[in-house]
């Protein structure tokens, strides 16, 4: 809970400051998600941040995408943990501390859109539910003992701060079962650059009203460090409760579902953004502070409802969130894959707010050998210095038979 004799707890979005209990400011769920209910039968070619249940105007649009916005009971806390292997007593995420699960995640693929396939046991447990009104909102990762990181979008019109909860440890929303928690949001911090609709500053941060025990439901996942590098064709896996094709509610009890995903290069996710433009759409840009992931064929793909949520790779023996499930057109279309926020260009604006959290980096092995390689690419002519002996000596040899025959 809230400090006594703190201040009220606020939200922060640009030009845009609630607290909680301020008179006449009780936020609606229309303006929360901030699709009027008019716009519900929009052209199918729209884009989504993947979290509301109502169409945006035309142009590339939030895929927030709430299922069904089912009331989710409230879980009773968890049975705390001692401590995680390399945790702090206090439970503040580092030093091995984060990026964790109770069994190894096995491998498979998630033809979502087509076919669902449940995550098995207890897995991805910084995986969260940031809920309104009771309702499934959006995904979320949890970062330390207080602190979650989701979408901007979430958050856009956001007013009125009792309405929000956040469910950890909850494989299924509708039987989240004994180890789950419900925390209430102190505080919720979205980044200024972001101003709607597939910009760029699609990251928030949401601060949970109490600490956290970690157990082994609930253990946060590792942030990358600024300099780690997510090639094209890395494999990274989404999970969620989102939609399992477009406008298909996931069935009770919904079960968390995990999407296996390639990371696609930034200059091919834009070609395909540009593939079958329709003229009356303007045009998406991937930004910098984007990456993309998926398949050119479509098929399999985050949906409404996955917003918010983590797109996680292994670095090392580590899970690290890649990024946050931001913004696609539709789900699952042909040359549409899923846009999702670089966490790796927000490591400064998170230690603003988190100034202790630790960062993985890539193993020292791997960057060792990508220094190697990038110095040969940069000096072609450069070699050992046994290798410039042997030169040498060739060349002398050289000389002297031509010398000998003449």
């Amino acid at each position: 809970m809230p400090t006594p004799g703190a201040s009220p707890a606020a939200v922060e979005v640009p030009g845009v400051r609630f607290s909680i209990g301020t008179p006449g400011q009780k936020g609606t769920l229309k303006s929360l998600l901030g699709g009027p209910a008019g716009l519900r039968q929009a052209s199918p070619y729209l884009s989504w941040h993947r979290t509301t249940p109502w169409k945006w105007p035309a142009g590339p649009a939030p895929r927030l995408g709430g299922h069904g916005l089912h009331a989710l009971p409230l879980p009773r806390a968890p049975a705390p943990h001692s401590h995680w292997p390399g945790t702090a007593a206090n439970g503040s995420s580092g030093g091995g501390a984060c990026g964790r699960e109770q069994h190894a995640e096995p491998a498979g693929l998630l033809p979502r859109s087509q076919t669902c396939r449940p995550v098995l046991g207890q897995k991805f447990p910084w995986q969260a539910s940031i809920q309104w009104g009771g309702a499934h909102m959006c995904g979320g990762s949890l970062i330390n003992d207080e602190w979650v990181v989701t979408a901007a979008h979430c958050f856009f019109q956001v007013q009125n701060l009792t309405q929000y909860r956040v469910v950890l440890g909850a494989h299924q929303l509708l039987k989240p079962g004994p180890n789950a928690c419900a925390c209430p949001v102190q505080r919720i911090i979205t980044n200024p650059r972001y101003a709607g609709q597939t910009t760029s500053g699609d990251i928030a941060l949401v601060q949970l009203g109490q600490r956290l025990n970690f157990t082994d439901y609930i253990l946060p996942i590792c942030l990358p460090d600024a300099s780690v590098h997510f090639p094209p064709g890395k494999v990274c896996w989404v999970t969620g409760w989102g939609h399992v094709r477009s406008w298909v509610d996931l069935p009770s009890p919904q079960t968390l579902q995990k999407l296996q995903v390639p990371i696609i290069d930034s200059k091919k996710c834009r070609i395909l953004y540009l593939t079958n433009m329709q003229n009356r759409l303007p045009h998406r840009n991937i930004q910098d502070d984007m990456i993309c992931a998926g398949y050119a064929e479509g098929m399999r793909d985050a949906c409404h409802g996955d917003s918010g949520g983590p797109m996680a790779c292994i670095v090392g023996d580590v899970w690290v969130l890649a990024g946050i499930v931001s913004w696609g057109e539709g789900c699952a279309i042909k040359n549409r894959p899923g846009v999702y926020s670089r966490l790796t260009s927000y490591q400064s604006w998170i230690r603003e707010y988190i100034p202790n959290l630790e960062f993985v980096k890539e193993p020292k092995g791997r960057e060792s050998r990508a220094v190697a390689d990038i110095k040969g690419q940069k000096h072609p002519g450069t070699g050992s210095p046994s290798q410039a002996a042997s030169v040498i000596a060739n060349t002398l040899l050289l000389l002297a038979c031509l010398l000998y025959l003449i």
